[in-house]
């Protein structure tokens, strides 16, 4: 689908039921009856097409100080969501921009339970965001209550989290970075940028490991590796000098991080095997779900 093509499909499903891709044309000629409607929906796209961009793009002057909507809209982008862009043109566009911003920040952290954790179907869900689109669209005005469905209860979120894995891409990179960065500053009062060069993340059971390398055979390696109770926040030169050491070895590069949810692995864990990932990451998903909740949805 081309540019234009695109935000012709999120212009209409703004204001009208969710039609998919190969339906759009047959729906935009439907409602085509005079060249009146003709240049008002022109009018009308070219109007939406500065919110479709700029939805797209946290640093667009649209968003100056409004650090709020800054943000959400920069997890919506490491998220790589686009289920909620029918959504914001057309909460932008009737709504005050106090309740746009409690919107956006309300889809961010929808989209983390709802995507990032728990890998849900995205059509279903947008499925939800149009049909809240239309009724925005109609009646000026919103209700948390309506985003329930795709609301990940604290029960089933806690759940998922405790055995989330992240293999080792670009985009999980940025989210595995995000997340410590969000615990961090949460639990520890830590301000720590997630987007910064100087941290990365280590691999305490290090990739490419075999059953030489501590207290793991090869399928509890396996399904370790990349859960998020082995992966940590720490600082570039502290993870190269890491390396692949034992844990023995690593607790001391480990307890040098200025950042406390590593720092502390040394002291709450003496040794490392896939009981001590679980334990780690089931402490972390307490700390996440106080962190990722809309409180009108719980």
């Amino acid at each position: 689908m081309g540019k234009c093509e695109t935000l012709v499909r999120y212009y209409w499903n703004s204001k009208n039921k969710t039609v998919r891709k190969n339906q759009l044309f047959k729906a935009v000629k439907n409602n085509i009856h005079s060249k009146k409607d003709t240049f008002e929906l022109i009018r009308d796209l070219e109007e939406s097409a500065d919110v479709y961009i700029a939805i797209q793009d946290p640093g667009s002057e649209l968003w100056n100080d409004k650090p709020k909507i800054i943000k959400a809209l920069k997890e919506l982008k490491l998220f790589q969501i686009k289920q909620t862009n029918s959504l914001l043109m057309a909460a932008y566009k009737n709504l005050e921009i106090n309740s746009f911003s409690k919107l956006v920040t309300s889809c961010a952290i929808i989209s983390f339970r709802y995507n990032i954790i728990g890998g849900l179907n995205p059509n279903e869900q947008e499925d939800v965001y149009n049909k809240i689109a239309t009724s925005i669209h109609q009646n000026k005005m919103m209700n948390l209550k309506d985003f329930q469905s795709v609301y990940i209860s604290d029960i089933n979120f806690e759940n998922d989290f405790k055995t989330k894995q992240f293999k080792r891409t670009s985009k999980n990179h940025k989210i595995v970075k995000y997340i410590y960065a969000k615990i961090e500053k949460h639990a520890f009062s830590n301000d720590i940028n997630s987007e910064s060069d100087s941290f990365s993340i280590e691999h305490i059971l290090p990739e490419g490991a075999d059953e030489n390398w501590g207290d793991f055979n090869n399928e509890e390696i396996n399904r370790s590796i990349y859960r998020l109770g082995n992966l940590a926040l720490i600082e570039n030169k502290l993870n190269k000098e890491a390396g692949t050491k034992s844990y023995s070895e690593k607790k001391i590069f480990l307890s040098k991080s200025n950042c406390y949810s590593t720092n502390s692995i040394p002291k709450e864990y003496d040794s490392w095997n896939e009981n001590k990932i679980s334990a780690r990451q089931k402490e972390l998903s307490k700390i996440a779900k106080s962190i990722w909740r809309i409180q009108e949805l719980n």
